[in-house]
């Protein structure tokens, strides 16, 4: 995923809060993926900021390490591809 991409839950998906960080369910494939805390940010999303600047805001807070950065669009981009994401 690049860093300008804005992005949004598809409406395809549904998320649900859980301690862990999300359960995600496809309504497209009826899959159900476990989502990791960290990227809770960039699922609830409005597509009003790019993922670059939430991954900087987060960043700047301490919440993500700058080493992760490309794990973390590689998993998006994995996401997206899978419809839970939709790029806007």
């Amino acid at each position: 995923m690049d860093r300008d991409s804005r992005i949004r839950l598809s409406t395809t998906a549904s998320l649900r809060r859980e301690a862990f960080g999300a359960l995600v369910y496809s309504y497209k494939d009826r899959r159900l993926l476990f989502i990791d805390q960290r990227l809770l940010p960039y699922l609830t999303s409005d597509g009003t900021r790019t993922v670059g600047e939430i991954a900087d805001s987060l960043a700047a807070e301490g919440n993500i390490p700058g080493s992760r950065l490309e794990k973390t669009m590689a998993l998006l981009e994995g996401l997206r591809r899978k419809g839970v994401l939709d790029e806007l």
